[in-house]
């Protein structure tokens, strides 16, 4: 049978390892395994497993990282990619405090940022010209644009809005384009990707996605892109390690913060589409200093709000920071030139990537110890990569008894 020190199979805790990476919680986890594949195992069993694979791959990532100092470390992939890019954003998940002698319950809870990197080949090709020079289809259909806006800025940017289509409230979404034709043929296409998260800080961040472009060998690439949505902990992270990366600002964000300032500066919903659709379009095709210029003669015109407290849905106020959004990150909006050498300009597969580390530890009854929250974090990543690491990690890790069967009969052989 190969028992290892919980008594299961190396088929058989394969199974339970998944089971914990994929479901919302360790007890949805056991049931589904009692259920469909006739295991049984009680969710406390199941979720120290969980957390000693998790923390073994924490393990192997950490020394990863150390291998970042030693420059006789060689990539594990010898084929350097057509394109590589790397995106990153932060999510959220809830911890808790020891509640040492306080008794049961979250004691202590607090909201932290989990920070996650998409790290993808992509087959692409360049091209002479832009190869679509107009805004999509998909950002000029007003409902559509109006829900994705709420995606990325939140309910409350959008209440007016709302009350006045009708329709209630949309749901908050993750953009993805729908596929009309002519408009998708520009695109890349998404190869493999894995994954790296973290509730450390970025300085704790940032190596960790360059240890694993170093695996990848993403240096070598013949043509690399660097994307985030803005802020400014992100460029200081493309600064410092991924220099040889072109930077680019996520098109959804500008979008976002261009539909807003519209709003705040317009009086009627057909004024808001009007400016929206102009800025979005000058942005789209690299104007970004007329859309800047046009705000600045807005606001000038304004009167600054009153009082010692300004609220971020103030109209000076929103349109204040799109101009130094705008003004910040124009050096990253050059989208023509991106688009003629054949790199993406959205980051929608990262932000998707945060949306479905969320399903597994974000909830409201979901209160995490920061350790456990970390290894759990590195069980997911590792069953989101698409380079089958969660089952290369099974089958070799150190205390395997597959690994061992596995010695042991090349000894025989030799």
């Amino acid at each position: 049978m190969r028992l290892d020190s919980h008594d299961f199979s190396p088929t058989i805790l394969g199974k339970i390892v998944r089971a914990a990476a994929r479901s919302g919680s360790f007890a949805a986890a056991a049931e589904f395994l009692a259920d469909e594949a006739e295991v049984r195992i009680g969710a406390r069993h199941l979720g120290r497993i969980a957390h000693e694979v998790g923390d073994q791959l924490r393990a192997e990532r950490d020394r990863r990282v150390e291998g970042l100092r030693d420059p006789a470390v060689k990539p594990e992939v010898p084929v350097a990619p057509r394109l590589a890019v790397i995106a990153v954003d932060g999510g959220r998940l809830q911890t808790r405090g020891d509640g040492s002698g306080r008794g049961p319950g979250a004691h202590d809870p607090a909201w932290r940022e989990d920070k996650v990197a998409n790290l993808v080949t992509m087959s692409t090709e360049c091209h002479e010209r832009d190869p679509h020079p107009e805004l999509p289809r998909c950002f000029t259909k007003r409902r559509e644009v109006v829900k994705l806006v709420q995606g990325v800025a939140g309910a409350g940017a959008l209440a007016d809005v709302i009350e006045a289509t009708d329709e209630g409230p949309p749901p908050l979404v993750v953009f993805e384009p729908t596929a009309e034709a002519g408009d998708d043929d520009w695109r890349p296409e998404p190869l493999v990707r894995t994954c790296v998260a973290t509730l450390g800080s970025s300085e704790v961040f940032g190596p960790m996605v360059a240890a694993e472009a170093r695996r990848r060998n993403f240096d070598a690439a013949q043509a690399r892109a660097f994307l985030g949505d803005g802020g400014a902990w992100i460029w200081k992270l493309h600064r410092t390690y991924f220099p040889g990366f072109e930077p680019i600002v996520d098109f959804v964000h500008v979008l976002t913060y261009v539909y807003l300032a519209a709003k705040a500066a317009s009086d009627s919903p057909a004024a808001v589409w009007d400016r929206y659709l102009g800025w979005a379009t000058a942005c789209w095709q690299g104007r970004v200093a007329a859309v800047r210029d046009e705000l600045v003669q807005i606001l000038g015109a304004m009167p600054p709000p009153e009082g010692e407290v300004v609220k971020s849905t103030d109209p000076y106020e929103v349109i204040r920071v799109t101009i130094g959004y705008l003004g910040h990150n124009e050096g990253r909006m050059d989208y023509p030139r991106y688009r003629r050498a054949g790199l993406p300009t959205c980051s929608g597969l990262v932000e998707s990537l945060v949306k479905q580390f969320n399903r597994r530890v974000k909830g409201t009854e979901k209160f995490w110890n920061p350790a456990q929250a970390e290894t759990i974090l590195q069980l997911r990543a590792a069953y989101l990569s698409e380079d089958d690491r969660l089952a290369k990690h099974l089958r070799d890790r150190p205390i395997s008894a597959f690994r061992r069967y596995q010695r042991t009969k090349r000894r025989k052989a030799g």
